[in-house]
């Protein structure tokens, strides 16, 4: 049984322990009220002083068990995020790519927003969607995560940007008690209507109340009033003038009605806005408490002004004093504690004398746009710091879970990438074939042949997947993996589009016109010395929209376009006679992948793929035995 089962089954065990105590809590509330009820209706009837105490007990009792029963509530919520935390993380060992897809933090890769090249990238090389490097490395709950893991799974860095991210995932993947929490405290967030993205936006309106100030001293009116009218009522009822304290017992109902009014129909915008800054009070707190775990990253970064740096003074705040966002959410948790008086039952009580006379709703919203004045202006770079803490976080899952893969090694000077042991990283571990590849350096590219279906494309999908985890931060499946500064460009998925008016062919040329374009962007740039990146191409069985002949032409001449620009890369082919192109072997360093024929107990041909990488040209085809494996051979 693994680490994450059996925490699943003891958290499993203390859900159905507190659900009897929530039950028999439950019992006790409706006792506790209908002796309320009676104790109430028997007091009013009689005048007996018994029932009086049976109704003040009952309510005592009552309200008691609500606060009880809330407690044993909150728990029971904490405990289901964190058994549902751990049957991700419990998924994502097993690759269980529906149990991803159906969670709730899967679910929310439908926010990632990325551009129109990256989004050509992670179709090619499955960086998002369904059984993605994404869906495998996400841990995140709230947008900013999501977004931020997604562009960094889709974007190139430089060395130094990678190597400071890889040694904060390092450092947190050795604490996995603290990532729990903070994956359970993500989860119950981003499962709010307090999520950051909302609660960014609150930010950046202009505040509600100013236009409606009047409410303010109209509040502060009727609270003197009802104040004066329970006076009344006490005076009425010593010295027996019961028509004067009836009239004061009336005013009081007026102004409650009132109040309750204007908070229902005119204070309806207010509700929202503590619906997204202060959903609750927990919810507050768990954003202080994430806020917190900034604490968790390497203290003496390698690089003072590097991200790991930056989020640690956003989040944390400097020595110079500055106001920090765990500051500014403690402060908001003492608003929160105002306003939550109306979301538990044993606070109503109190809440509802409060807005009825005094418009207590005013009060909190006054004090939530007065912090919202002091801290507008660093909200959104909080919640960037949160989304790039929870990538990390995220990504240090994997590296914690998997201690065979390596730490990328980056080569600034050279201009070769260079993969031992190989491994496509969204297989099971007893499925996956390594193998070793070497890609470059500029001046030539890998020439990848071999049969339908031997292995081609799963290469150079493991290569761009594994450079993608490497520039993230995150560890590569491989034993070592040494690169450059890279930028990828790729052809492998391509359709047509039929609204556009576009064929498969003319789809293709489209895509490698950009890569080619892209590569020449890159070589223009390490001549005006502002980049030391070069293109890493990775083209799976392009053109093939046309006849044999022009497509060698065509391929030779797209690839000597990318050499000329000092790219590195792969291309894949079954057509033997591309391999012996005279332009191509000038180029390419050429491989294979091939499968074994062998007859099965009944004599019939079994085709068979060991998915391991040989020098040369592929030997062997096999496109007319899968026809007649498939039933459409000769008769």
């Amino acid at each position: 049984m693994s680490d994450y089962a059996s925490q699943i089954e003891t958290i499993d065990h203390d859900l159905k322990d507190l659900e009897s105590s929530d039950s028999r809590f439950a019992v006790w509330r409706m006792v506790f009220f209908v002796g309320l009820v009676l104790g109430i209706g028997f007091s009013l009837a009689t005048q007996h002083v018994i029932w009086i105490c049976v109704a003040a007990g009952s309510l005592i009792a009552f309200l008691v068990t609500v606060v009880r029963n809330e407690t044993v509530r909150e728990r029971m919520q904490l405990l289901r995020n964190h058994s549902r935390t751990l049957h991700r993380l419990q998924a994502r060992l097993q690759r269980d790519w529906k149990s991803l897809a159906r969670d709730s933090v899967g679910i929310r890769s439908a926010e990632i927003q990325l551009t129109p090249e990256q989004q050509a990238l992670a179709g090619d090389l499955d960086l998002v969607g369904d059984a993605s490097l994404f869906q495998l490395t996400s841990m995140a709950a709230t947008t900013p995560g999501v977004r931020t893991l997604a562009n960094w799974l889709c974007s190139p860095v430089d060395p130094p940007l990678a190597k400071d991210r890889h040694a904060s995932v390092k450092h947190l993947a050795d604490q996995p008690e603290n990532r729990l929490r903070f994956y359970v405290l993500a989860r119950d967030i981003g499962g709010s209507t307090g999520d950051p993205e909302s609660f960014v936006q609150w930010s950046k309106e202009p505040n509600w109340l100013p236009p409606h100030r009047w409410l303010i001293p109209w509040g502060n009116f009727t609270a003197v009033v009802a104040i004066l009218l329970v006076l009344g009522m006490i005076i009425g009822s010593i010295t027996g003038q019961e028509d004067s304290g009836r009239m004061a017992m009336y005013g009081l109902i007026g102004i409650a009605v009132l109040n309750l009014a204007i908070g229902s129909f005119l204070l309806g915008p207010v509700a929202a806005i503590f619906q997204i800054a202060m959903a609750s009070r927990r919810s507050v707190n768990d954003y202080a408490e994430l806020f917190d775990a900034a604490s968790w990253l390497p203290e003496s970064p390698a690089d003072p002004a590097g991200p790991t740096a930056h989020i640690r003074r956003t989040l944390l705040g400097d020595d110079e004093g500055s106001q920090s966002a765990s500051t500014g959410m403690r402060e908001l948790a003492q608003v929160a504690r105002m306003g939550g008086l109306k979301q538990t039952a044993s606070t109503f009580l109190l809440y509802l004398p409060l807005q009825a006379f005094w418009l207590w709703d005013v009060r909190v919203l006054r004090r939530l746009e007065g912090w919202k004045s002091r801290y507008s202006s660093q909200i959104p770079e909080w919640f960037d710091a949160l989304g790039e803490l929870e990538a990390l976080m995220s990504i240090a899952a994997l590296q914690h879970d998997s201690p065979e893969w390596s730490s990328p090694e980056w080569l600034e000077s050279e201009s070769t990438i260079t993969f031992k042991g190989l491994g496509h990283p969204l297989l099971k571990d007893d499925a996956r074939v390594t193998n070793d590849v070497t890609i470059g350096p500029t001046g030539t590219l890998l020439l990848v042949t071999g049969s339908n279906m031997s292995g081609k494309s799963t290469m150079l999908r493991s290569a761009g997947l594994n450079v993608a985890l490497a520039m993230a931060g995150g560890p590569v499946c491989c034993r070592h993996m040494s690169l450059p500064p890279v930028e990828m460009g790729t052809s492998i998925r391509v359709s047509d589009d039929l609204s556009q008016g576009v064929s498969y062919y003319m789809a293709e040329l489209n895509r490698l016109s950009a890569v080619v374009t892209h590569a020449r962007q890159l070589a223009e740039q390490r001549a005006a010395g502002s980049t030391n990146r070069i293109q890493f191409f990775l083209l799976d069985e392009i053109l093939q929209g046309t006849n044999s002949r022009e497509r060698q032409i065509a391929v030779a001449r797209v690839l000597r376009f990318l050499v000329d620009a000092g790219a590195i890369g792969a291309i894949t082919t079954h057509d033997l006679e591309l391999a012996d192109d005279p332009e191509l072997m000038k180029l390419a360093h050429t491989v294979h992948f091939r499968e074994t024929i062998t007859p099965d107990a009944s004599g019939d041909e079994r085709m068979t793929f060991d998915y391991k990488m040989r020098d040369g040209v592929s030997p062997t085809t096999n496109a007319l035995r899968l026809l007649e494996i498939v039933g459409l051979g000769e008769k």
